[in-house]
């Protein structure tokens, strides 16, 4: 028996796999989600996300992306910046791709294609992540030229960047790439609140219907995440399997300790003292077998989750 059963879960509430049911709008994604869906949907040439890694960037990007694409955009989403010109169109467009001469850049038959859009009035965005990871300018440089293309004055093109701190510096070496961004966004970490209301939110997208994690083990998962999204997935989906493998029936704290020390996220000084597969000493909490103390924790949470995400 897998663990959503055990736990009586429809899939696992905090897998990789980008459900929209499990997305939880924090105060602070909504606000990026709608600067930056005003700025590419008014064409307004490049915007660019910055944020930390696992701060969930790809994941808004995705969001935005099945936004325009619904409304008739042609999109494309590239996961780094490693390819070229016919990567892009191949993108947007695999069968004019396909029709292009083999052993060209692709450039010219990009240019033509987003030309084509531009008198079709067909808008296009593209999508361009961890973009502070690249070995050298020459895509950005290509982004940068194929951004000026337009027909009578409407640009063809809108582009978001994603990336970490460091693509600022990637941007500058791109002919001041930087200084051209009409839309600079920042994800940042989800708060304290934020952290209690996104475990709860994907507990009850999974078909949730009790306190898995008690109140106590929910302030160490926020603690130890430190409000990144991607820590909170696998400090919680490691818990719930340390749990499930030692027939508990909930998460206690102790467990999240037990998680976080393998997953390398205690803090220095707590490293040593807390270490798989020997428990921290018990942390005085709620009776786990008393029916009160459930509904307390419940309470707590469903707290949290009333009020508005912003």
């Amino acid at each position: 028996m897998i663990y959503t059963n055990y736990w009586g879960l429809g899939f696992h509430p905090f897998g990789n796999d980008n459900r929209p049911e499990t997305f939880v709008p924090t105060r602070t994604a909504a606000l990026v989600i709608a600067k930056l869906r005003y700025a590419l949907g008014m064409g307004m040439g490049t915007s660019a996300l910055f944020g930390e890694a696992g701060v969930g960037k790809t994941r808004v990007a995705r969001i935005l992306q099945a936004e325009f694409t619904a409304a008739r955009w042609r999109t494309a989403y590239l996961p780094n910046t490693l390819g070229g010109a016919r990567d892009i169109l191949a993108a947007l467009d695999p069968e004019a791709a396909a029709l292009a001469p083999s052993g060209t850049s692709g450039l010219g038959e990009l240019e033509r294609y987003l030309a084509d859009r531009a008198r079709e009035n067909q808008p296009v965005l593209i999508i361009v992540d961890d973009v502070q990871a690249s070995r050298g300018v020459e895509f950005l440089e290509t982004l940068r030229t194929l951004q000026n293309i337009d027909h009578d004055g409407v640009k063809a093109l809108s582009i978001l960047l994603l990336g970490q701190a460091a693509m600022d510096r990637r941007l500058e070496q791109a002919s001041h790439f930087n200084s051209q961004l009409l839309v600079r966004a920042v994800l940042d970490p989800m708060t304290d609140e934020e952290s209690r209301l996104y475990i709860l939110a994907r507990l009850k997208a999974a078909g949730s219907r009790q306190g898995i994690f008690t109140k106590q083990a929910a302030d160490r998962v926020v603690k130890f995440s430190k409000g990144i999204p991607r820590q909170v997935n696998r400090l919680c989906e490691l818990s719930l399997v340390i749990a499930y493998g030692l027939e508990e029936g909930r998460v206690s704290p102790e467990i999240v300790e037990m998680a976080a020390a393998d997953l390398d996220l205690l803090p220095p000084g707590e490293a040593s003292f807390f270490r798989w597969p020997h428990p921290a000493p018990a942390v005085p909490d709620e009776p786990a077998e008393s029916a009160d103390s459930d509904a307390d924790g419940e309470d707590i949470l469903a707290t949290l989750a009333a009020e508005p995400a912003g």
